[in-house]
């Protein structure tokens, strides 16, 4: 059974299609793989195990493998959904491994990875703390997160279709939340850990050009460029990459 946030669950088809035409090569290398990629060199070591939290269909292993051909790599995704996709595109990656685990669980019980990454993924969770604290008791030396942070917390829930209750919240949506920086900031030094932040680089005439062409996700309206930044409708994706160390 899922909850109303959690489209993945009732329409994985819905949010996996995109993803897919990028394994496929229909789409476009996502600007967020080139900068977790470049982030990721400048940490890996030979040996090195990698775990990515809410894979998907493992599109962000695509990118990795250009760079790193036998990168020790386990994704993990709370939809079966996802990991039935990515084992499928993967079956001939020795060194790749998927498995069904939720993020507000705990992940790995017997195992730390050296590095573990979240991306795009907080947002569209009602709470931040849970997944967060399971991720880091997965890491072994680094995790780096990218999500949504600004000075204010936003609670957004956009609507999958036009059905709302008798308060007007809607009956099935996905959160797009921004987490206020520093609440987070100080929940993770709490845990005893460093943080790190690094400027989100995008290159802004793929993102328009990609939205001109109707190619987007299909559970929202698009990311577009306004100015300098990224926004879907009207909101403004601050996007934000930590880096977080012992």
């Amino acid at each position: 059974m899922f909850e109303k946030w959690q489209i993945w669950g009732t329409k994985p088809e819905l949010e996996s299609k995109h993803n897919v035409k990028r394994l496929q090569g229909e789409l476009s290398e996502m600007e967020s793989t080139k900068q977790l990629v470049e982030i990721i060199s400048k940490i890996y070591e030979p040996k090195m195990n990698v775990l990515d939290v809410g894979c998907n269909v493992g599109h962000y292993l695509l990118g990795l493998r250009r760079k790193f051909p036998s990168l020790d790599y386990t994704g993990v995704d709370a939809y079966e959904y996802y990991i039935n996709e990515a084992q499928k595109a993967f079956s001939s990656d020795t060194h790749a491994n998927f498995e069904v685990k939720d993020i507000h669980k705990p992940l790995f019980t017997e195992e730390k990875f050296d590095i573990v990454y979240c991306c795009n993924v907080l947002l569209h969770l009602p709470d931040f703390r849970i997944p967060v604290t399971n991720l880091l008791n997965s890491t072994k030396k680094c995790c780096i997160i990218r999500t949504l942070l600004s000075d204010y917390t936003t609670i957004v829930k956009a609507p999958i279709v036009d059905d709302h209750d008798e308060l007007g919240n809607p009956n099935e949506f996905w959160y797009l939340n921004t987490w206020n920086r520093k609440y987070f900031d100080d929940f993770i030094k709490k845990l005893g850990w460093k943080t790190e932040y690094v400027q989100d680089e995008f290159n802004s005439q793929n993102v328009q050009e990609e939205f001109e062409n109707g190619k987007n996700n299909d559970l929202e309206k698009g990311t577009r460029i306004l100015g300098d930044k990224q926004i879907v409708d009207n909101i403004i994706f601050n996007w934000v990459w930590v880096i977080i160390t012992k």
